[in-house]
């Protein structure tokens, strides 16, 4: 029989009730069905022939629903623990694959903290798993990713958007899919090689690869080709309320997965100036 003292107690409680809330959570939100109707992002609707994917869209991802429900009952199970530990609520991923639009957010809540991904990106063709998992992770940097923050009232909670991509792929993306290996089975020989061979490092930078490349699939922005070996050059001042342009979206993925071999770890200077 084992005996915990009152200080030992007093220690486990808040994962105690964590992992509670946790159990509870998910029973909650097993519907697809979104607790509340959201508004569509304004660039949504004017691009119906990609955004707009019901179920039932004849060309689709070869992703299926239970994919994705595994996906986020694997990314609920590793993030909940460090978004209570952080900031004191529960994190709450729904289930909406219903949802025919192409999106991901993260939002404050009055009691929880929530990141939403709708079965439209999911269903996305050209999507992979990788891609959303740094798509989770990106959002989960939002919550997690610390300074610097936006100034957009309402939204001085989260991390910027160059800060957010960086904590998914200098901490996020490499534990997760080291944790779940079989999220990225396949690596680009030309990421293989720019890790040297570490295998976090080139997971991570698939998945941040595969991310810019779906998300420019379908971007409202002027296509412009991305290379992880040019990197942008300095910005000149930070890039706070705004995102940043997809190749400097794509040097932080090749930052951070690069903070995997040990090396020096920091942000690139195209959203971060030195």
């Amino acid at each position: 029989m084992v005996c915990f003292s009152a200080m030992a107690l007093r220690k486990l409680l808040p994962f105690i009730i964590a992992s509670l809330l946790l159990s509870l959570l998910v029973v909650m939100f097993q519907s697809p069905k979104a607790l509340i109707q959201r508004p569509v992002n304004a660039q949504d609707s004017g691009r119906s022939g990609y955004f707009y994917l019901p179920v039932g869209s004849t060309q689709v991802s070869t992703l299926t629903h239970q994919d994705y429900a595994e996906l986020i009952a694997k990314f609920s199970s590793y993030s909940f623990i460090k978004v209570y530990q952080k900031t004191g609520m529960a994190l709450v991923i729904p289930q909406e694959w219903e949802s025919p639009y192409f999106a991901a957010f993260a939002q404050k809540k009055e009691h929880f903290m929530q990141i939403s991904l709708w079965g439209g990106m999911v269903r996305a063709p050209g999507v992979t798993k990788g891609a959303l998992a740094a798509i989770l992770c990106h959002e989960l940097g939002h919550i997690l990713g610390g300074e610097p923050r936006q100034t957009i009232p309402g939204s001085d909670w989260a991390s910027i958007e160059g800060q957010s991509d960086f904590y998914s792929a200098s901490e996020c993306l490499p534990r997760f899919l080291k944790e779940n290996p079989g999220i990225v089975t396949a690596v680009d020989p030309q990421v293989e090689k720019l890790c040297k061979g570490n295998v976090d490092c080139a997971r991570t930078l698939q998945a941040g690869v595969d991310m810019i490349h779906l998300l420019q699939m379908y971007s409202y922005r002027e296509y412009t080709p991305v290379n992880i070996l040019n990197p942008e050059k300095a910005a000149s001042e930070l890039i706070r309320n705004a995102y940043p342009s997809d190749q400097c979206r794509m040097d932080s993925y090749v930052q951070g997965a690069l903070c995997q071999l040990g090396e020096s770890c920091r942000a690139p200077v195209c959203w971060l100036p030195e």
